[in-house]
């Protein structure tokens, strides 16, 4: 299976009702930008998030961006600056995140933007 794409959901002034779905085991690509990831671990067990950095400070990689999910237990990440997680203008997914879960099982995601 291929990476999947979720559709970033705008909150407005008058409200979102937040629509959180099953990423799959290839992970995800999402915006970039005034975003945040939701995540919700329906588990046992505690998962990784990781958020791929593209950047580079002085020719050494900035580090990826990992967040431990709590079993049965939700997080906001984000935002995140095009800079550092954005793909670079030859990729397909050019500006996008790259976004990888330790677990799919039991989780569910939304992609949120101000």
């Amino acid at each position: 299976m291929a990476r999947l794409s979720p559709a970033t959901q705008p909150i407005a002034r008058s409200g979102l009702t937040p629509a959180l779905t099953a990423p799959n085991a290839d992970g995800d690509i999402i915006d970039t930008g005034r975003v945040f990831l939701e995540v919700a671990n329906g588990g046992g067990s505690p998962i990784t998030v990781t958020v791929i950095s593209t950047a580079e400070v002085d020719g050494l990689p900035v580090e990826d961006l990992e967040v431990s999910v709590p079993a049965a237990g939700r997080k906001l990440i984000g935002p995140f600056a095009k800079t550092t997680f954005g793909q670079p203008s030859s990729d397909p997914n050019a500006g996008k995140a790259l976004v990888d879960y330790s677990s799919i099982t039991s989780v569910t995601r939304g992609v949120f933007s101000l």
